[in-house]
């Protein structure tokens, strides 16, 4: 209710004032409300930028996972074929050797002393030192 008169020129500013803070207030809040969203908007198209890199970046892992496995499997197929050359080649060196082995004479080497039985057993040794007495 307002008293006096109401074409009094200071109610009638006061009213509208009034009217235009009220004004002013809801403009400040458009505002705000308009900036938060476009911060909104912007933080969600950054987001989306970040998850969109973050998506070709493990896109990009698991290729490379993919082709560590495929390096795995081959590395560990070579394992298998170099031991098994090996082998191959192990057995094929003994074989080689047993008939060079059995082809060739036996070396003339030391024949041991004269009174030796045989390889394994000795009889006696030399006497080097002689008793002097």
């Amino acid at each position: 209710m307002i008293w006096g008169n109401p074409d009094d020129p200071v109610k009638l500013w006061r009213i509208d004032a009034d009217r235009r803070e009220q004004e002013r207030a809801q403009a400040k809040e458009q505002m705000k409300r308009e900036r938060e969203h476009h911060e909104r908007d912007v933080a969600q198209a950054s987001a989306r930028e970040e998850i969109a890199e973050l998506k070709q970046r493990l896109a990009a892992v698991e290729q490379q996972v993919a082709s560590f496995d495929e390096l795995a499997q081959a590395v560990a197929t070579f394992g298998a074929a170099v031991d098994n050359k090996l082998a191959e080649l192990q057995r094929l060196l003994t074989r080689h050797a047993e008939l060079r082995q059995a082809e060739s004479p036996q070396p003339k080497g030391f024949q041991g002393f004269a009174r030796e039985k045989g390889d394994t057993e000795v009889l006696d040794l030399p006497d080097f030192i002689r008793k002097m007495h």
